[in-house]
């Protein structure tokens, strides 16, 4: 057995697959664009646990992006960490509208009801809003 017949057997098997090389890829098998700009979570839960308000976030079978969103209505326990949930986002859908900048928007305008402190530029940027409680 030839060392090159070694690497190319190595190769064919998982021996230089990662996990990681998967990360991304949507239903159809390929990278979307918009999910390689925010964090990746296994599972809805993870990132309610893991992120805070206004956070974006995808999981890795999905399509959609996530924001993180303070509950105001419903009483399904299921998708609730806390008092977070996630707002989904589908592509192709129009309301509200799935395009990154739009969902940034919905992003830093959470930031700025529900956490402690926003910078000057995303004030600035994004409007001047009072926190809301």
């Amino acid at each position: 057995m030839s060392f090159l017949s070694i690497i190319n057997e190595a190769k064919g098997s998982k021996v230089f697959s990662s996990k990681e090389g998967t990360r991304g890829k949507g239903r159809s098998g390929t990278v979307k664009s918009t999910k390689s700009r925010v964090k990746e979570y296994d599972s809805i839960m993870t990132a309610l646990r893991l992120g805070t308000y206004g956070d974006i976030f995808t999981t890795d079978g999905s399509d959609r992006l996530y924001v993180i969103t303070k509950r105001k209505w419903g009483d399904d326990p299921e998708q609730v960490v806390g008092n977070k949930v996630a707002k989904g986002f589908t592509p192709g859908s129009a309301t509200p509208s799935a395009d990154y900048p739009s969902i940034l928007k919905h992003s830093m305008r959470t930031k700025m009801r529900y956490r402690k402190s926003v910078g000057k530029s995303v004030r600035d940027k994004y409007g001047k809003r009072i926190k809301q409680k």
